[in-house]
């Protein structure tokens, strides 16, 4: 979801240098069979067809689509545009793509694109929300609200045109299967031609990396990469001070040995189901100290770097430690607990074990097994029942994000 932030800031750009020439917005809101993109995904064009940021597929529709940005613009009315993959692309627009689905879009003319910016400040809130847009039965639609907050409890801000026909019971029901899941959602509108798509705000994933030495420059850098909301914390003022932190990653000194300032600064950070934790002090008295407190927080993943036989040790001792205030480590905590940490990558530098972890956190949070693609047996894409993989892997247990959709069978 990190697409709207590009979208903002390139609709932004484009007004200031060419403000005379109008902008269009294309939402992908289907796909039957196999595609490089999912719903919801988002591509800015402009009058004078220019692709300006973001993608629908692999290459092969950005051209054709921004073509057709001009007769959009012109009408100030948004148009459904389907693409059959299937067919011999090289012949229709000079690709070989071998895309196996069909592509289902919108276009509609932006004259205002400062919903964009809106939506992205709304996702980094990490209070949830979603992007509705209307298909309308002339083959047409537009985007016309923005959710600030949950389901049952947030405004939906109008974009631009107001939403009619529409019974609330039955909107607040879509929205919420669309943010439970956290996938986008395409719903018929009972006695009327009209379609919904529901795009939920999916919140970027929080990192915190406890431990600011060798190697913590890797897992910075890497989640950065990935446009992650990063925070270092350390005891150690002067370890945080040599480590060279990218723009935009928080920095926080905290005392291990001080549970109660230990406490306040977790309950100002992130500690949701998009939330990791990295461990990487290597001290027991500090790793035995951050995991009492982070151990009963509900966060998607907690690594810890150290052999298996040290994890043992660790648990032991935090278990001693909540058992003198009258609590135990559940089988729950033992489950988000990961230690060793990473994934079996083979490497053995810094970089090589952040960059392990951070898979790891990806498989985590997206519910995959993290296994190769090739063994897959199952669609790819992340609308699908957890895959089934070859007799020789382990089963997969099915997760509760899994929507039995089957979207497509390679990445197009």
């Amino acid at each position: 979801m990190t697409e709207f932030r590009e979208l903002a800031r390139a609709a932004a750009e484009a007004m200031a240098a060419r403000p005379e020439v109008p902008l269009a917005l294309a939402t992908l809101v289907q796909v039957d069979g196999s595609s490089y993109r999912q719903p919801g995904a988002r591509l800015l064009v402009d009058a004078e067809g220019r692709v300006l940021a973001g993608a629908i597929s692999g290459g092969c529709l950005e051209g054709d689509v921004a073509a057709r940005a001009a007769d959009v613009c012109a009408t100030g009315r948004g148009v459904r545009l389907t693409y059959d993959l299937r067919a011999d692309l090289e012949a229709i627009w000079g690709f070989g793509a071998a895309c196996d689905g069909i592509a289902h879009l919108l276009l509609e003319p932006l004259p205002d694109p400062s919903w964009l910016a809106d939506v992205e400040a709304i996702r980094t809130r990490r209070q949830n929300g979603a992007v509705l847009t209307v298909l309308d039965g002339q083959g047409g639609g537009s985007s016309c609200a923005v959710l600030d907050g949950d389901a049952a409890s947030g405004a939906w801000r109008p974009i631009g045109h107001q939403v009619h026909g529409i019974s609330g019971p039955e909107l607040l029901a879509c929205t919420r299967a669309a943010q439970r899941t956290g996938y986008p959602m395409l719903h018929d509108v009972r006695d009327d031609a009209a379609l919904l798509f529901i795009d939920p705000l999916v919140v970027p994933v929080a990192l915190h990396v406890i431990g600011a030495g060798r190697g913590a420059d890797a897992f910075v850098q890497i989640a950065r990469a990935l446009e992650w909301e990063v925070t270092v914390i350390d005891h150690r003022p002067a370890m945080l001070a040599d480590l060279a932190l990218p723009d935009g990653v928080a920095a926080h000194v905290a005392r291990y040995d001080d549970a109660e300032s230990l406490n306040r600064l977790l309950e100002s950070l992130p500690h949701d189901d998009r939330t990791a934790i990295a461990l990487l002090s290597h001290m027991f008295d500090v790793d035995s100290a951050w995991l009492t407190a982070l151990l009963p927080l509900p966060v998607a993943y907690i690594g810890v770097l150290g052999s298996r036989k040290r994890a043992g040790q660790l648990l032991e001792a935090v278990n001693a430690t909540l058992g003198e205030r009258g609590l135990s480590v559940t089988d729950r905590m033992r489950h988000r607990l990961h230690a060793p940490i990473g994934l079996d990558l083979g490497g053995e530098s810094p970089a090589s074990i952040a960059l392990s972890a951070i898979a790891e956190i990806e498989a985590v949070i997206h519910g995959r097994p993290a296994g190769f693609l090739r063994e897959r047996l199952s669609p790819i894409h992340a609308r699908t029942p957890t895959p089934r993989v070859f007799e020789h892997e382990a089963p997969i247990v099915p997760t509760e994000c899994d929507t039995g959709r089957d979207d497509g069978h390679d990445r197009g």
